[in-house]
């Protein structure tokens, strides 16, 4: 039995592993201008990152060790990796001295993103911030199904995604997608058989609108209750 459980933990240490990797890759791709393979990279680090975790609460694994581990490797591939990825991507057409400190400021967000959620308390069904997963997923998609998209707007894009991720917004995890309006929900099926990417890019924006609604509509509840004065 012991050795099972140890095995086990192997595996999980494994995918977080190569989280971490792949997360290097995308640092070195990135900064040599491969940006296609990057972006993979990149997306890859995010399916290991939900392979260990969801590998570790099933065999019931979890440990100091890989709690550590996987910090650290999201560490390197979601926030510094992000960073550079964001840095190869729109050097060619922006200048240095908007790049740089761009890169920066997505690099220095996520590694606060991800101590806020070492040392805060664990929400129950929704995050505290935009996860730095699903922000990456959002920058490697982009670059995969708009890969010309480089422009001043989309570099302002990608600082707004930075901030999301030290926002106070509760972005939902999958099991509170309940809270989100029913014509968001109704309007998939809708436009899923014209084109995948218009699917995808739907749910991105659906799941981006989503904090900023559910905060909206708690704080309508708690004005409506009472329990929030209003400001003059």
């Amino acid at each position: 039995m012991a050795s099972k459980h140890r095995s086990r933990s192997w595996i999980v240490n494994g995918c977080t592993s190569l989280n971490l990797v792949l997360g290097m890759a995308t640092v070195f791709l990135s900064t040599h201008g491969h940006m296609q393979l990057a972006a993979l990279c990149l997306m890859g680090s995010v399916i290991w990152d939900a392979a260990d975790g969801f590998l570790a609460r099933r065999w019931q694994v979890a440990s100091e060790f890989g709690a550590q581990l996987d910090s650290l490797a999201d560490m390197t591939s979601f926030a510094v990796g992000g960073g550079a990825f964001v840095y190869g991507w729109f050097v060619p057409v922006l200048p240095s001295w908007v790049v740089v400190p761009l890169a920066c400021w997505f690099a220095l967000c996520g590694g606060w993103r991800l101590a806020r959620f070492n040392v805060g308390p664990k929400l129950v069904g929704e995050f505290y911030g935009l996860p730095t997963t699903a922000v990456a997923t959002l920058l490697s998609v982009l670059y995969l199904t708009c890969p010309g998209l480089a422009s001043w707007s989309s570099a302002l894009m990608a600082a707004v995604l930075a901030w999301l991720m030290i926002s106070p917004l509760p972005y939902p995890k999958y099991t509170r997608f309940t809270e989100l309006p029913l014509w968001m929900l109704l309007s998939l099926p809708l436009i899923s058989w014209y084109r995948f990417y218009v699917t995808i890019w739907t749910l991105a924006v659906m799941y981006l609108l989503s904090g900023p609604f559910i905060w909206w509509r708690r704080r309508q509840l708690e004005l409506r209750d009472g329990s929030v004065l209003p400001t003059h």
